[in-house]
């Protein structure tokens, strides 16, 4: 998650600078008045899509049963969110330019030198926040549990040292059924704006 979280802002520092340096105006709070009254109702639909550049937020809360509070406030200040920032000011200021590659912005900003590298980071990336994610469920199904909200389930503690460290085979397969369910109804990409809407 390091590499992935210091390289793709290098990244997006080059489609910056390369293809749109004043991007960071799009930082200004009076942009959002401007899109909104440009396109109404039509703009609450389309804000959908960029409600899925924040929904690693919940996945990072739901963490709390493994760091404390202010580690968490700490990491996303100082790392995550100058990380995104930057991330995604450089595949908008490369979109800028070329924006017949929006269905596939966040590969086609990447240059050609380091398509690979970036590639197998985001991959590797990508693993360990569905585990991450993974872990949390477990977590909050066991609190939940706990609080008897939840139907009772078996609960494993994988770690003999860290009583946050647990699984549920109930769970696991209820995951499993429900995401080769989502595979099967959507099919395609077409679920990261689903996604976007529901959060």
């Amino acid at each position: 998650m390091a590499a992935w979280t210091f390289s793709t802002p290098v990244v997006g520092i080059y489609s910056i600078v390369r293809h749109y340096p004043s991007i960071f105006k799009a930082l200004s709070p009076h942009y959002i008045f401007l899109f909104f009254s440009r396109n109404g109702k039509e703009g609450w639909l389309l804000l959908g899509g960029t409600i899925l550049s924040i929904t690693g937020s919940e996945a990072m809360f739901a963490d709390i049963g493994h760091f404390n509070k202010s580690s968490i406030q700490m990491a996303f200040f100082f790392t995550i969110y100058p990380s995104l920032v930057l991330t995604y000011a450089g595949q908008t200021a490369y979109l800028i330019k070329n924006p017949d590659d929006f269905k596939d912005g966040f590969y086609k900003f990447i240059p050609n030198a380091v398509y690979w590298p970036i590639f197998i980071i985001s991959t590797l990336a990508a693993i360990v926040a569905s585990q991450s994610l993974i872990s949390a469920t477990f977590s909050v199904i066991k609190q939940s549990v706990v609080l008897d909200y939840f139907p009772r389930v078996k609960v494993v503690h994988t770690s003999p040292n860290n009583e946050g460290e647990v699984y549920s085979p109930e769970v696991n397969y209820i995951l499993m059924i429900l995401c080769v369910a989502v595979i099967f109804i959507f099919g395609d990409g077409n679920i990261a704006n689903a996604f976007g809407m529901v959060n």
